[in-house]
């Protein structure tokens, strides 16, 4: 019957109208569509009961105002009633009536008693048509303020019970409700992410593509040139791509959200996701299941993501890559501005960007053969790190840069950890507080959850103090085959890596005259970390 009800639903909509849309995805929209008539309806029928009403004491409805949002947050604006209220302050209309107090308003007796305030100086009145109250009337206001303030109540203990079971369900790593992102589907009842089997595999080839290093606008296109549809059925791009990967749900993780507030601070009904997942006590994040992606894979392509990024005040746009080994990081001797690659009949040069851009006026600039300066530049990177030696300072910042800049997962995963650590030690520290100072803790407890929170500390410290411990890499850099092949294998991308790992800045000295036969290696001033 349910199938029968929902393909009636849709027999009319047209191919475009149902592609991508799964049997699930149509019940839960006829699902909405019913529950939305049948509101409407409702109304209806109200204002069918106020009509009779007011026929049968002889007034004129001059106008209906059907109000469909919420009565009892304040943050709500109903412009419906507004309305209502105008038509009463501008003498339009001396009767108002609604079809129950709290339809009206649930805001408690503050509310209802000034707009009563108006109505009085108006010389008007609110008829109430299920409690049979008319404001004109004595001894109506105080049932009017105590409807109210049980309406106020009531909403307080809806909302508590709402609030409970969310906060329940987070706790208990429970999937919210909504839409999932593209490639994860929630069983209704299960509270769990899955893959899901028609959109994992092509989920699954976005993210592959993602790590190694393709752009988001580049995958869209792919994925547009060989017919691949959204969910939605609509073409992809760069930003649905993007708002997919900062999805938690994602990497099968919990997701934070935060709520919106308007300019006088008061909390809106507008929840936006952040890129940061729900964590537990101990800083973990909360599992909801099985994504498309693992936590430490999403971390990576975000991290690939932002470097295409260029922060501009307090907005972004995108920036291209560099396609060539020093671009961005060889500076220019005249104007100490970034000297950029780029090509010609003469092959890849490097050329001051000032110059390029600006012209001879702003600086001379300095130009010098690619193929040339990078050999130079990757042979004396090669010679600086096999002479390091096991100790040294300089490899130990190597490493730790190395270690933040490769290894994105394990940073987080640090930073997590300390935060974890910094509140279970405040969390001890109030304990003591209430324990020793105030007097407000009873001893057997103030010592178990004591215990308890230096258990979770100890478990933090042990934790911090494994991450803190620094790769060990000094084998392979102290091995210089090793690093000679691993430099010779590794892509573009992770070789300005090595090279940010090693050196702060390399600057090249101009020629002396056209044809200056000094040797490139004369002429590389570097400046190496630490």
């Amino acid at each position: 019957m349910a199938k029968q009800k929902v393909a009636e639903e849709f027999r009319d909509a047209t191919p475009e109208e149902l592609a991508g849309k799964r049997p699930d995805d149509l019940a839960d929209l006829y699902l909405r569509r019913s529950k939305k008539r049948e509101t409407v309806e409702t109304l209806k029928q109200h204002a069918r009961d106020l009509r009779r009403e007011m026929d049968r004491q002889g007034l004129t409805v001059r106008k209906v105002w059907l109000e469909q949002r919420s009565a009892s947050k304040a943050h709500v604006r109903r412009v419906k009633l507004e309305g209502a209220m105008d038509a009463v302050i501008a003498g339009e209309v001396k009767t108002l009536a609604v079809w129950k107090t709290d339809r009206f308003d649930r805001r408690g007796m503050a509310a209802i008693g000034s707009a009563l305030d108006e109505f009085d100086r108006r010389r008007a009145r609110l008829y109430v048509l299920q409690e049979n109250l008319d404001s004109s009337q004595q001894g109506t206001r105080i049932v009017f303020a105590i409807l109210a303030e049980r309406a106020r109540e009531e909403i307080k203990d809806l909302t508590l019970r709402v609030t409970t079971g969310k906060t329940a369900a987070r706790t208990a790593g429970k999937w919210p409700g909504g839409r999932t992102p593209y490639g994860v589907r929630s069983p209704k009842g299960s509270g769990r992410i899955e893959p899901d089997p028609s959109e994992y595999p092509y989920a699954r080839r976005i993210a592959d593509d993602l790590l190694l290093g393709r752009s988001a606008m580049r995958v869209a296109h792919t994925l547009n040139g060989e017919g691949i549809t959204t969910r939605d059925g609509a073409r992809w791009d760069a930003r649905a791509i993007t708002r997919m990967v900062r999805s938690t749900a994602w990497a099968g993780l919990l997701p934070e959200k935060n709520r919106l507030h308007d300019e006088f601070d008061q909390p809106l009904d507008v929840w936006v996701p952040t890129d940061e997942p729900v964590r537990d006590v101990e800083g973990n994040p909360v599992v909801i299941g099985k994504g498309v992606v693992t936590p430490g894979e999403r971390l990576r392509i975000l991290a690939l993501i932002d470097e295409r990024v260029a922060k501009i005040g307090g907005g972004a746009r995108g920036k291209r890559p560099h396609t060539t080994f020093l671009g961005g990081v060889l500076t220019c001797p005249r104007c100490k501005g970034s000297m950029t690659g780029s090509g010609g009949d003469r092959g890849r040069m490097y050329r001051c960007s000032a110059r390029a851009v600006h012209g001879k006026d702003v600086c001379a600039g300095v130009v010098v053969r690619a193929e040339r300066l990078d050999a130079a530049v990757e042979a004396m990177w090669l010679s600086h790190v096999s002479a390091l030696e096991y100790g040294d300072p300089g490899l130990d910042a190597i490493v730790r840069r190395w270690a933040v800049l490769h290894d994105v997962e394990r940073e987080t995963r640090r930073k997590d950890v300390m935060a974890a650590l910094d509140a279970a030690k405040s969390r001890r520290d109030k304990l003591e507080h209430d324990f020793y100072v105030e007097g407000t803790m009873a001893e057997d407890r103030f010592r178990f959850l004591s215990a308890e929170q230096t258990s979770v500390i100890d478990t933090l410290e042990s934790e911090a103090t494994e991450l803190a411990r620094e790769a060990d890499l000094s084998i392979f850099f102290a091995d210089g085959q090793a690093l000679t092949e691993a430099w010779q294998e590794s892509t573009m991308t992770d070789r300005r890596m090595l090279l940010g790992c090693v050196l702060k800045s390399l600057t090249i000295t101009p020629p002396r005259r056209q044809g200056d036969p000094t040797p490139i290696m004369d002429r590389i001033v570097p400046e190496w970390v630490a």
